[in-house]
């Protein structure tokens, strides 16, 4: 009786009269069809974004990208005023000055400041392009929007950026910030970058793959037409920084007390002594080293510095790379002047030649200086400028600048 009820048709899955029923193959034929269906929704999602792409394409440079929207319209609405531009991170941003820069450098070249907006023979007139967390390849991709157009006056592009690995944090992927300038031809450029390196493999994949979901939110981006006809408003504290930093031809100084990273560098002073007596140290073995070996360079950063100098130069003006004194361990500069890979390099990581810049006093943080140390900053930067760049400027209207191999050069 056993073996009968094991082999019953109730258990077997047949019906009484031995036929098989037919739900499991129904249940498969609906899984297929909602599978079909939905991907004939995504792929008509896909071309409808696609099609609406080209409809109403995006700015290069959007109006509601904080501090980078800001920042290009007033540029773009007086870039013919401009014979200087600094492009780089919060240590431009936050620390070059372009008014107290143009007139300590015409001061420097012996002549007399320059009024705003007039453009002479030996015109130093400077906007701030530094905008902050910039990293190598966003830098770039900034600097070659911005100079696709360049001013008809410019002379001179200063570049700052930490070579970073070229990972995208996966917080920043789904904003504006990030997703504008991912477009097919810039996430190239990351990929040059990342898959060139010295990383292994694996982590050239992570790397990459950081910059695939702002790709995505790129061209797939069902909020562009309410972006395009409603931009964003910026908070009210974005546009009291923006109303600031346009009206100091975009520097914004570093002020806010009850900044976290500015109370971690009040109650622990000594751990900021110990990081400047460590890069003392690193920058005192880097110079021993590349006396007696060859300096070296991984061969994206290498590829990157040419692309940036090339764009400098085909906009018709001089790159003049800069590092501020920063913590930061890497000399990506000071490698690439020593390969010949970039000729014009003006330095100031070096607390024991600018101790001033290290001072805490001078210090809003361990990475950045203060309104009074940026002051220090600036007017130094000036003077090395006009020693080193200037000069022949000052004297004719000349366009070649030839490398300069004095101290401030370095």
């Amino acid at each position: 009786m056993l073996g009968n009820v094991l082999h019953s048709p109730s258990h077997s899955g047949g019906r009484p009269d031995g036929r098989p029923f037919k739900r499991s193959r129904k249940r498969s034929s609906v899984l297929t069809k909602y599978a079909k269906q939905s991907l004939a929704g995504f792929l008509a999602f896909v071309v409808a974004a696609a099609v609406l792409a080209q409809i109403i394409p995006s700015p290069t440079i959007p109006s509601n990208i904080v501090f980078v929207g800001p920042k290009n319209d007033y540029y773009q609405a007086h870039k013919d005023e401009y014979t200087a531009l600094f492009f780089g991170s919060s240590r431009v941003y936050n620390q070059i000055l372009p008014d107290a820069f143009d007139d300590i450098a015409w001061q420097a070249t012996g002549q007399t400041p320059h009024s705003s907006g007039s453009i002479t023979s030996g015109s130093i007139n400077s906007y701030n392009f530094g905008v902050p967390a910039m990293r190598a390849i966003d830098s770039a991709v900034l600097l070659e929007d911005v100079l696709a157009n360049p001013p008809k006056n410019l002379k001179w592009v200063f570049f700052e950026s930490i070579l970073d690995k070229g990972y995208e944090p996966i917080p920043n992927a789904r904003t504006y910030r990030a997703i504008y300038w991912h477009n097919w031809e810039n996430t190239a450029i990351a990929a040059q970058y990342i898959f060139n390196s010295d990383e292994s493999l694996p982590k050239k994949l992570v790397l990459f793959g950081s910059h695939l979901l702002p790709f995505l939110y790129h061209h797939i981006n069902v909020g562009r037409l309410f972006n395009q006809v409603l931009p964003s408003e910026f908070s009210e504290e974005e546009r009291t920084v923006a109303a600031e930093f346009t009206a100091q031809e975009g520097f914004y100084p570093l002020r806010e007390q009850s900044d976290p990273k500015r109370q971690a560098f009040l109650q622990n002073p000594a751990g900021y002594e110990d990081a400047v007596a460590t890069l003392t140290a690193a920058q005192a073995q880097f110079e021993t080293a590349v006396e007696t070996e060859d300096a070296y360079l991984s061969t994206n950063k290498q590829l990157l510095l040419e692309r940036i100098t090339q764009t400098i130069r085909a906009a018709g003006a001089e790159p003049i790379f800069i590092e501020p004194p920063s913590l930061h361990p890497e000399n990506d500069f000071q490698a690439a002047q020593k390969l010949g890979i970039i000729d014009n390099l003006l330095s100031y990581k070096d607390p024991q030649r600018f101790p001033q810049l290290y001072a805490p006093q001078n210090r809003h943080d361990a990475d950045h200086l203060n309104e009074t140390g940026s002051r220090e900053f600036t007017a130094l930067l000036a003077h090395d400028f006009a020693q080193d760049f200037a000069q022949g400027f000052a004297s004719n209207t000349s366009p070649e600048i030839a490398p300069s191999d004095s101290e401030a050069n370095r």
